[in-house]
């Protein structure tokens, strides 16, 4: 029979005292594990509620993981554990069965981290009676509704906690101007976060890279101008300035020519219109600017070749 979201719903509002009635039943109708069925009424009748919720604290080695649906456990489950933080560690949820025993249908990768870790008790949300059916089905909905946070968010968060790569990329936006934020709509917004992580990862030598393009695209106010700081020109020209055998001066030069004569929708348009072939926007458009360099601006315009573009 199909269990509708109104009978899961009374099942997780049940009171401390109706749960433990409603175990004290289960276990009557049993004669089997019963040292289990024991510990787990014993846990239950020390729950704390709290609103419609009752928190208690289980030994670690009486959660038991239902594979039949759940996940496999993932090999990120030893940085679970390396990296632990019991501020940051919301309660297992967990589920009494008629089996007399405790299931976790929430946090299974947190369970055994904690067992990596040695730790013996942890905290859990209780409820009791849900068949194997019930707990599957929260499981598969658990996230529904909830908004989780976006790279930007976890920036934010980080700048203030102290994050050394996220604090190093904040730092270094101010300098030129610069908001870290997603809408590429806006001027002056760097909206390539996940990039510029990983070229900060690589080291100082590739920041110093990384700022070349802050201050190149300074110098012809292209902060000033919408989707100027976005994937396929910051990208392009790193890779230009990290792949550079020429003086940098004057490859600096060059670009700031060509740039400074044009905003980055032209760009775009003019690199598509030489690299056609090219699906990668931040492989042509740093192809058509190494043209630049090499030889000055490429031999086309928008205007003259716009028919092209929109045929």
């Amino acid at each position: 029979m199909k269990t509708t979201r109104s009978e899961m719903k009374k099942q997780k509002l049940m009171t401390k005292d109706q749960m433990i009635d409603k175990m004290r039943k289960m276990n009557a109708k049993h004669n089997d594990n019963m040292e289990s069925r024991k510990n787990a009424l014993k846990t239950l009748m020390g729950g704390i509620p709290v609103v419609n919720k009752v928190f208690v604290l289980v030994p670690v080695e009486d959660l038991h993981i239902d594979e039949s649906y759940q996940r496999t456990v993932q090999n990120h489950v030893r940085t679970i554990a390396e990296e632990w933080d019991d501020m940051k560690c919301d309660p297992l949820k967990i589920n009494y069965r008629e089996d007399g025993n405790l299931y976790v249908w929430d946090g299974q990768h947190r369970l055994v981290a904690l067992k990596i870790m040695g730790i013996d008790y942890v905290l859990c949300v209780i409820t009791v009676g849900l068949t194997q059916k019930q707990e599957a089905a929260l499981f598969g909905c658990q996230g529904n509704g909830i908004k989780k946070p976006n790279p930007y968010d976890i920036y934010r968060a980080n700048v203030c906690s102290g994050q050394e790569i996220d604090s190093a990329i904040k730092s270094m936006c101010d300098k030129y101007g610069l908001s870290v934020d997603k809408n590429n709509k806006k001027a002056g917004n760097l909206t390539c976060l996940t990039l510029a992580r990983k070229i900060f990862e690589k080291g100082y030598e590739d920041r110093e890279y990384f700022e070349w393009v802050l201050d190149l695209l300074h110098k012809v106010k292209w902060n000033e101008l919408a989707q100027s700081h976005c994937h396929r020109i910051i990208n392009s020209l790193y890779e230009i300035r990290k792949n550079s055998s020429e003086d940098i001066d004057f490859v600096q030069r060059k670009l700031v020519l060509y740039l400074q004569k044009n905003t980055p929708d032209e760009l775009l348009i003019n690199a598509t219109i030489k690299y056609p072939q090219f699906k990668d926007e931040s492989k042509k458009i740093k192809l058509y600017l190494m043209d630049v360099i090499d030889c000055g601006e490429p031999n086309n315009n928008i205007i003259d070749n716009w028919d092209k573009v929109t045929a």
